[in-house]
């Protein structure tokens, strides 16, 4: 078991492709301050893991300091492909997978998450006991052949994952993870939380 906020033998796999159909506009791309939404968000994570993995879409770019970036195998499938893009790159057996439209990432959590007893394939956070999302959650590399038989059956969502594998649901608060920037309105109500923050 690692010490602190040190996961040394963990990947960090953020999902950076797709359309960003609600948002309008390639969320990784978005500005927070003088860095991008993606930036902010390598930042963060930068030093903690083994390597962090950035799964984008094919012929998709981004100048970053750190992370090494992947192309989706697949088009147009959703999360499901930079999932097992990032996992097919990772040199370790467990991966925290984040998506790049959350943008405070709570350390601590991810420690909590790696407590959950049981040889599971997958723990992902479980909102107010009900609602599962497993786009923050921890993947081991051996869930990689039901996720590429998954998205050659044309079952795309996620969700399907957590009923063919060994998953444990992590419960949290909704509270506990404010933000998840799924449209404009959501990116500029952050927004205004870091001018706030910064004028503190």
């Amino acid at each position: 078991m690692e010490n602190g906020n040190s996961f040394k033998n963990i990947t960090a796999i953020i999902l950076a492709g797709g359309q960003s159909q609600r948002m309008g506009r390639d969320k990784a791309s978005l500005p927070v301050g003088e860095k991008t939404l993606l930036e902010q968000l390598v930042e963060q994570l930068a030093g903690h893991f083994q390597e962090i993995i950035i799964s984008v879409s094919r012929g998709q770019h981004y100048e970053l300091k750190n992370g090494r970036q992947v192309e989706d195998r697949y088009e147009g499938v959703g999360p499901l492909a930079g999932i097992l893009a990032g996992l097919m790159a990772s040199s370790s057996d467990l991966s925290l997978v984040i998506p790049c439209d959350q943008p405070e990432i709570d350390l601590a959590l991810v420690r909590l998450m790696m407590e959950v007893p049981g040889q599971s394939d997958l723990v992902y956070l479980r909102l107010d006991g009900r609602i599962p999302h497993p786009l923050f959650a921890l993947y081991r590399r051996s869930l990689l052949p039901v996720i590429d038989r998954l998205i050659n059956e044309r079952k795309f969502s996620v969700l399907y994952l957590l009923t063919e594998v060994k998953s444990v649901g992590y419960d949290l608060p909704a509270s506990r993870l404010p933000w998840h920037l799924n449209s404009l309105k959501d990116y500029q109500n952050y927004l205004e939380y870091v001018r706030k923050k910064n004028q503190k």
